[in-house]
C-alpha cells in the first residue's frame, strides 16, 4: 500500500514538473516572438492611426459624462517610438520640435508633412533616445497636446524595462504578453491610456496655473520618504480604506469610508512628520495623476456600461470588438488598490482615483470645484460635515 502511494506521489510530481516545463517552454518560445524594434518607425502605420481614431470617438462621445466640457475641444496627439515623433490634428507647425510642457526645454527637429492612411501629420526624428516627448503632455508651437508612445513600441519599451528587473530565469519565461493586456496590448486598454494623457490636457486648459504647479512640484519625490517602511504600510492601510469605495450603494457607506479615510490620512502624516511642502506635494499629485487615473478608468467603465461601439474598419483591423473589459478592469484596480505593489508616485493615480469614486456619491459638483483648484481631501471633508 505504501509503495503504491509513493508511486502514485512520484507520479504527479513527475507530471507537475512535466506541465511546468511544457509552459516555461512554450512561454519561452512566445517570448521570441516579442518585437525587439518598431516594424517601420519612421511610419505611423494604418493600425496606430485607428487606435487615435477610436481614442477621439470615445472623448467625443463620453469625454463630457466624465467630467463636464472635457468633449467640447478635440485633443491634439504627439504620439512617437525610438526613433521618429508625429505630430496628428496640429495645425502646420511653426516652430521646430516640441516643448516639455509647462517646462520650457524644447526637443527635436524641423517637423516634415508626411502621410499617414492618407491624411497629412508631420513627423520629426528624435536623435536622442534619452530626449522624447514622455507620456505626458507638449507643446507644438502654442498648440497642447497629449504625448504617448505607439503601442507597438510600448510594448517594446514596457517589456524591456520588466526584463531588466526580472531575475534571470524568470525573465525570460515570463508572461508578458498576459501580463501587458490589461494595460497596453488590448485595444480598448491603449485608447484607455490616450485618454489618460488626453485628460491633462484638459487640466491644462482649465487650470494652467494650477496644472503647472502640479507638475513642476514632482521635483520633490526625491525628498519624499518612499523609502520608509512605517510610512508604506500606512499608506496600504489608508488605500485599503480607499478601495471599500468600489461597493458602496448609499450615501451613508460612503461617509462612513471618508471618515476611516481622513482620519487615517492625518495619523499618518503626524506619524510619519511630513512636512507642509510634502503633504502640499501629496495633494497636488493626487489632483494632477489621480484625476487623470479616474478619467482613464471612468471613461472606459461608461463605455462599456453604454456598449459603445467601435468601427467597423477598427473591429476588423485591430480587434477593437468592445469596453466590455474596462468595466472589471475599473473593478479590478480599485478592489486590489492596497495590494498593488506601488512604485513612488503610483500611490497617487490610486488614491486620487479612490477619492474621485468617494466623491461620486458624496458631492454632486465635485468635479467642477477640483478643477477650479480644490483639493480632493477638503471637498470630502466638507462633504461628510453634518
Amino acid at each position: 500500500m505504501l509503495k503504491k502511494r509513493k508511486t502514485l506521489l512520484l507520479g504527479i510530481f513527475f507530471t507537475l514538473a512535466g506541465l511546468c516545463l511544457l509552459s516555461s517552454l512554450t512561454l519561452f518560445i512566445i517570448n521570441q516572438s516579442l518585437p525587439k524594434s518598431s516594424n517601420h518607425p519612421e511610419l505611423l502605420s494604418e493600425n496606430q492611426m485607428l487606435l487615435m481614431q477610436e481614442a477621439n470617438r470615445l472623448l467625443e462621445a463620453m469625454g463630457n459624462e466624465v467630467f463636464p466640457g472635457w468633449s467640447d475641444e478635440p485633443t491634439a496627439w504627439v504620439l512617437y517610438n525610438e526613433t521618429s515623433a508625429f505630430a496628428v490634428g496640429i495645425e502646420t507647425p511653426l516652430s521646430e520640435g516640441w516643448t516639455m510642457y509647462p517646462r520650457t526645454h524644447q526637443r527635436g527637429g524641423a517637423w516634415q508633412p508626411v502621410s499617414a492612411s492618407g491624411q497629412t501629420i508631420f513627423r520629426t526624428m528624435i536623435e536622442d533616445p534619452q530626449q522624447t516627448p514622455e507620456n505626458f503632455v507638449v507643446k507644438v508651437g502654442d498648440q497642447i497636446a497629449a504625448s504617448f508612445q505607439t503601442q507597438e513600441y510600448a510594448l517594446i519599451y514596457f517589456h524591456d524595462l520588466m526584463y531588466a528587473e526580472l531575475p534571470p530565469l524568470l525573465r525570460e519565461v515570463f508572461p508578458y504578453r498576459p501580463f501587458f493586456r490589461d494595460l497596453i496590448l488590448a485595444p480598448e486598454a491603449y485608447i484607455s491610456a490616450l485618454a489618460h494623457e488626453a485628460f491633462h490636457v484638459y487640466q491644462a486648459r482649465q487650470n494652467p496655473t494650477l496644472f503647472e504647479k502640479a507638475e513642476l512640484i514632482a521635483n520633490w519625490e526625491k525628498q519624499y520618504p518612499f523609502d520608509n517602511e512605517i510610512l508604506m504600510k500606512n499608506w496600504k492601510d489608508e488605500l485599503e480604506i480607499l478601495q471599500q469605495a468600489g461597493e458602496i450603494s448609499t450615501r451613508e457607506e460612503a461617509v462612513s469610508v471618508a471618515e476611516q479615510f481622513l482620519k487615517l490620512r492625518e495619523k499618518r502624516r503626524q506619524s510619519a512628520q511630513l512636512s507642509n511642502t510634502l503633504i502640499d506635494y501629496e495633494r497636488k499629485r493626487e489632483w494632477l495623476e489621480g484625476m487623470a487615473k479616474y478619467a482613464e478608468l471612468q471613461i472606459g467603465k461608461i463605455a462599456a456600461q453604454k456598449n459603445f461601439s467601435p468601427l467597423p474598419n477598427s473591429i476588423q483591423k485591430i480587434g477593437l470588438k468592445n469596453y466590455s473589459s474596462r468595466a472589471q478592469f475599473w473593478k479590478t484596480q480599485i478592489n486590489t488598490m492596497s495590494k498593488t505593489n506601488m512604485d513612488g508616485e503610483t500611490l497617487f493615480y490610486y488614491s486620487g482615483f479612490g477619492q474621485g469614486v468617494l466623491l461620486d456619491h458624496l458631492m454632486p459638483d465635485w468635479k467642477n470645484r477640483v478643477l477650479q483648484g480644490e483639493y480632493l481631501e477638503d471637498l470630502l471633508a466638507e462633504a461628510i460635515q453634518p
